[in-house]
């Protein structure tokens, strides 16, 4: 029996239909709520912050517990089912991803500095640095991971069973509300906004170019690393720059905007050739 080609591995709907799949989201974000607030509500009376903001802190306990509870207990599918198959079949897609992520950061603060719109200005906190820049790799490879999982896994590939297009945008909006700072609705608010969406609609295109979640876990891994680190690097004195090279959240310029373009052009490129060389080797075999 044939093995499917690549682009219905992508594409194929899971099975449900659309209804099915909006419920298996309304139920996870339910189970995430749910278990966010517990866990909230806990911790609030030891800690010195709004509920709020406790509560913000365990939705990533939430997410992550929830997504264990649909896949494993209500689905019964391991966590591997949403992309990520071996690690040796998407080792160079992990290591494309970083080395994207790692290149867009250097592009903007190279443009950064040179339109003097930001300036290097290292903490004079060492420790903090040193703890900040070494403690934080693998939290960021933590985030990629459970992130990726979430937005691009269960979420994109459950709104796939409706279309492509309800699928990329819905999965992108929930990752830019979820990831936006400010309630304030200024300028700066907006370009945040949509910074983080054409982000989600990135990493989408990582899964639907590749079929894995590998190049969008590095991509992911990379941008948060840098977005953590360059805190204590960076500074933007002048904020009348902000509409142009944002500010240390990376994405609410345009010159961020410009970058996350990029990065999608580059995807395209670079899976386009892998499967060529795919198809060549194939032939050749």
């Amino acid at each position: 029996m044939l093995n499917p080609s690549f682009e219905a591995r992508v594409t194929a709907k899971p099975a449900g239909g659309c209804a099915w799949g909006w419920w298996s989201v309304a139920r996870f974000g339910l189970f995430t709520v749910l278990i966010a607030g517990l866990f909230s509500a806990l911790a609030s009376p030891w800690v010195k912050l709004s509920w709020w903001l406790v509560f913000r802190r365990c939705v990533s306990i939430g997410a992550a517990l929830s997504l264990w509870i649909c896949t494993r207990w209500l689905e019964h599918r391991p966590l591997g089912a949403y992309g990520l198959v071996s690690l040796r079949a998407g080792k160079r897609d992990l290591m494309f991803g970083v080395i994207l992520g790692a290149a867009t950061l250097g592009i903007l603060l190279s443009f950064g500095l040179a339109t003097g719109a930001c300036q290097l200005g290292v903490t004079p906190d060492r420790v903090r640095l040193w703890r900040t820049a070494l403690g934080f790799l693998p939290a960021a490879a933590l985030v990629g991971v459970l992130e990726e999982l979430v937005f691009r896994g269960f979420l994109l590939q459950h709104l796939l069973s409706c279309s492509k297009t309800t699928a990329v945008l819905t999965s992108s909006l929930v990752y830019s509300l979820v990831h936006l700072k400010t309630t304030s609705v200024i300028l700066a608010t907006w370009l945040e906004l949509g910074g983080l969406f054409l982000l989600g609609g990135i990493l989408a295109l990582s899964y639907l170019r590749t079929g894995r979640l590998y190049l969008a876990i590095g991509l992911h891994a990379a941008l948060a690393y840098g977005a953590r680190v360059n805190k204590l690097v960076v500074q933007f004195p002048d904020p009348s720059w902000m509409w142009l090279v944002g500010s240390n959240r990376l994405v609410n310029g345009l010159a961020g905007w410009g970058a996350l373009m990029g990065m999608g052009c580059a995807i395209v490129a670079w899976t386009r050739r892998s499967r060529q060389g795919g198809a060549l080797h194939a032939n050749s075999a």
